[in-house]
């Protein structure tokens, strides 16, 4: 059976959290994937973080530890990862989306 490119695969969820006392927020808060589609998802913090992890938990309920990024830019395969602690954000971008990509998405500021 043939697959259309346009298939939705998943949803990407977001997380709002305020940890002692650092607001943040992440964006967008869910959206559906396109296999082959990229993505960016966006995390605003109130103050600047010691560091700066992004985390998947996959349909089955396993969390996943993506990158630990304090200022920069990390690259794993299709995602990438950047935080600038100075304006208060971290982003992940997803290139090229497959299946496995789907599930709920954590920004956690240490």
């Amino acid at each position: 059976m043939k697959r259309l490119a346009g298939t939705v695969l998943g949803l990407l969820f977001a997380q709002v959290c305020c940890v002692q006392g650092v607001d943040m927020e992440q964006s967008p808060p869910a959206l559906s994937l396109q296999e082959g589609a990229s993505y960016t998802l966006q995390c605003n913090f109130s103050t600047f973080p010691q560091s700066v992890s992004w985390y998947l938990q996959n349909p089955g309920g396993c969390i996943i530890h993506l990158f630990y990024i304090p200022s920069g830019t990390k690259k794993d395969g299709r995602l990438n990862a950047t935080t600038v602690p100075k304006e208060g954000r971290s982003s992940l971008h997803i290139s090229s989306s497959q299946t496995t990509d789907s599930g709920t998405y954590f920004c956690a500021v240490q």
